[in-house]
């Protein structure tokens, strides 16, 4: 019993490094697989085609993870997905993508959407209304699902009380919210003995969502509820070590997302400027000072290259950042990150290391003005603890945890239930 009874114990990114040192995400198989029933989205195909949306990118990844530690993996979703799975269950097409959110823009690059979504962003109803397409593609999975669970499967919910719905018809004891950057987590009832159970991205949203949940109360901790951060390919971020004389920001053209903020730390030492991004109304990029220069949507390889070769990226996000993956992503490629000092930032930027974490636009411009002093490799080296390779195992962990709280519900014997199970 158990899916990987060597990763018992994994407490430090020591452990887990050791655990994994020479494991590759082909070569690794658990002593038991497990079965995952994975929910996407309504307004896309899981497909690496849509990089650009976080939310896709984090399920098609999941998905791959899944199927290295040798598990099942049943995906639910729109026409279009290629994310690796053991089976694809459509539950909807393209044409009811269109017939939502289409404009009669059935040019080759809008993907079959109806819309040029590298220009305006992706549309969707997940804070809305949701429209007949959702209803269906609820309605459509959890047929699927019934026809193909067992009672000691687990149901991934990758977007919380959206697709809610889906987890009340199946009514899996194992259903899991294993990536909350979002604010619609599924409250449980108390007591805390059945799902779902919430990995959260970051330390900020385990205790953002909990102070939700009960404001002004004195909540108890979840023994089955984790902080696992978000997991990225490494083949996606290239390592560089040569840096070109240019500042980087990807983004949403949004306010609260900093743009200003990195383009006034530029202008400040002098510094071009690379901004890239999906417009919206909010901005006018036509604004933009003569020291930078807007680009637009940028796909994978483009994206890794500006990355790779910037004396830093900015992410000043004004906004409680549940995660903030270009922070990584740079990391990554080797270039400290300039960002604000709060949300998910505090986990995932060593000050001084990796990039740094600005108060005030004073620290913004000292921060630009010493980057240089960081050292590429070892940004990297910090960054790898992100790395799909190495993220897989703390998942390995949680779902060996709670497989085992689930046959703690099926015995009665003097080991107890819950957390005090042990075999």
């Amino acid at each position: 019993m158990g899916g990987l009874e060597a990763t018992e114990g994994l407490n430090s990114l020591t452990d887990i490094k050791a655990a994994t040192e020479n494991v590759t995400m082909e070569s690794f198989q658990p002593e038991r697989p497990y079965r995952f029933h994975a929910l996407a989205y309504t307004h896309l195909p899981v497909s690496r085609t849509f990089m650009s949306c976080a939310y896709t990118m984090k399920l098609y990844r999941m998905c791959q993870m899944l199927l290295s530690l040798g598990h099942e993996v049943y995906l639910y979703g729109a026409e279009g997905s290629d994310a690796p799975c053991t089976e694809f269950i459509q539950t909807h097409t393209l044409a009811d993508i269109r017939k939502e959110w289409g404009e009669g823009d059935n040019r080759l690059e809008c993907n079959g959407l109806g819309y040029n979504w590298r220009k305006t962003g992706f549309k969707h109803d997940m804070n809305t209304e949701h429209t007949q397409t959702t209803q269906q593609f609820w309605a459509n999975a959890i047929t699927g699902i019934n026809q193909r669970k067992k009672p000691d499967d687990f149901l991934l919910l990758m977007q919380g009380r959206y697709q809610q719905p889906v987890a009340d018809a199946v009514q899996l004891y194992l259903t899991c919210e294993p990536g909350i950057g979002y604010n619609g987590a599924i409250k449980p009832p108390l007591p805390y003995t059945q799902g779902p159970w919430h990995a959260f991205e970051s330390t900020f949203m385990m205790y953002f969502i909990y102070g939700s949940w009960f404001p002004f109360g004195d909540p108890n901790g979840v023994s089955y509820d984790r902080v696992i951060p978000n997991y990225f390919d490494a083949a996606d971020f290239p390592f560089e070590s040569e840096k070109e004389d240019y500042f980087f920001f990807i983004g949403r053209m949004i306010t609260r997302k900093g743009v200003w903020t990195a383009i006034n730390t530029a202008e400040a030492v002098g510094a071009k400027l690379i901004i890239a991004g999906q417009e919206t109304p909010e901005i006018n990029v036509k604004s933009f000072p003569s020291h930078c220069e807007f680009i637009g949507y940028v796909g994978p390889e483009e994206r890794a290259r500006l990355m790779g070769k910037a004396r830093a990226v900015f992410v000043p996000t004004q906004y409680i950042e549940p995660f903030g993956g270009v922070n990584v992503e740079a990391q990554l490629c080797g270039t400290p990150v300039i960002t604000t000092n709060f949300g998910a930032f505090t986990d995932t930027v060593e000050h001084g290391v990796s990039g740094y974490r600005c108060d005030n636009m004073k620290d913004f411009v000292n921060a630009a003005r010493c980057v240089s002093n960081l050292t590429p490799a070892v940004i990297r080296n910090h960054a790898e603890r992100y790395l799909m390779s190495n993220v897989r195992f703390e998942f390995q962990k949680w779902w060996d945890d709670l497989y085992r709280l689930y046959l703690s519900t099926l015995t009665s014997d003097h080991r107890g239930q819950g957390w005090n199970y042990y075999e």
